[in-house]
């Protein structure tokens, strides 16, 4: 209704030679103000309306007309009868859930669908797996990727990518190490504040005459923000909110590897030599020179997937 008391007394003032209309319900009630008639509302024609006679009957006469319509109007929407069902359709898709459920977005962070192989797909992989390597076992890789995971995410925000070369294979980690560098390069780090693990679920499994491959889902929360290297000032995001979010990470194995004795990459083994992990940049064991992060002897990172 004030929307359309404006849009009358906007068509007087022009009708009128006025120059000026302020509106506000706030104030309790319009405040409107012609620019010849000294800003008293009666004055909308500019020069003295009330001197002349008979001005003011006009405006109250079609000020009430307006008044009387937009009634009318109102009414007649709020009264008019509902269509089918007594439901009163949106014009877009509504929906009391979530904006957004972790898991529930089905891109990764290129664009591509996500695919999830069905559990009887995952039980065959897995069993693939385990005929030819009896000493495999699901839980312990499990919580192998738990570890590889922290260890990971440590060489990001203390930027120092020779961490993470004991978990990855030689391509995704160049990414990596590429990735610290720029923010390096832009005096920024980018913080993990919180960072925990609430679940890790086996959600592809496969095996074949050259590898042996297994896709382990993550769901974990952090408070993820960006800090200037020099200050400490937050840059981007925002160290106090916790963010649930979810990753897919591939490991990969040669299908004649087994699991070592001694544990292997995944437990920071070297599995030729059986050595504590100590590798080169160029992830090769200081103590036997075996190409560890090859994927010959045990499982590599070779891939991570936003979810």
């Amino acid at each position: 209704m004030v929307g359309a008391l404006g849009a009358a007394a906007h068509i007087l003032l022009r009708a009128g030679g006025g120059e000026g209309f302020g509106g506000g319900a706030g104030g309790g009630g319009l405040d409107v103000g012609g620019g010849g008639g000294g800003g008293f509302p009666l004055f909308f024609f500019g020069g003295g309306a009330l001197a002349k006679g008979g001005s003011i009957l006009l405006v109250v006469v079609v000020v009430g007309l307006i008044l009387l319509a937009v009634i009318l109007k109102t009414r007649g929407g709020r009264n008019a009868p509902l269509p089918d069902g007594g439901i009163v359709e949106h014009p877009y898709a509504h929906s009391d859930a979530p904006a957004y459920q972790p898991g529930t977005v089905p891109v990764v962070g290129g664009g591509r669908p996500v695919t999830t192989r069905a559990p009887t797909a995952v039980s065959e992989g897995l069993a693939a797996i385990t005929a030819h390597d009896p000493a495999f076992d699901v839980e312990a890789f499990k919580a192998s990727v738990e570890r590889c995971f922290f260890i990971v995410e440590q060489a990001w925000s203390d930027q120092k990518p020779e961490m993470s070369r004991r978990v990855m294979a030689d391509g995704i980690w160049q990414q990596h190490r590429a990735q610290i560098e720029q923010h390096q390069r832009n005096g920024t780090r980018n913080m993990l504040d919180g960072l925990a693990v609430g679940k890790v679920s086996i959600v592809g499994a496969s095996s074949d005459q050259q590898h042996d491959t297994i896709t382990a889902r993550i769901l974990a929360t952090c408070a993820d923000y960006d800090v200037q290297a020099s200050s400490g000032k937050v840059v981007r995001g925002d160290k106090h909110t916790m963010t649930p979010f979810q990753e897919d990470w591939v490991f990969q194995r040669s299908s004649s590897a087994t699991t070592p004795t001694s544990g292997g990459t995944m437990d920071q083994h070297c599995p030729n030599c059986g050595a504590p992990l100590d590798l080169d940049l160029a992830g090769v064991c200081r103590y036997c020179r075996a190409p560890v992060m090859s994927g010959q002897y045990d499982w590599v990172l070779i891939r991570i997937d936003q979810v």
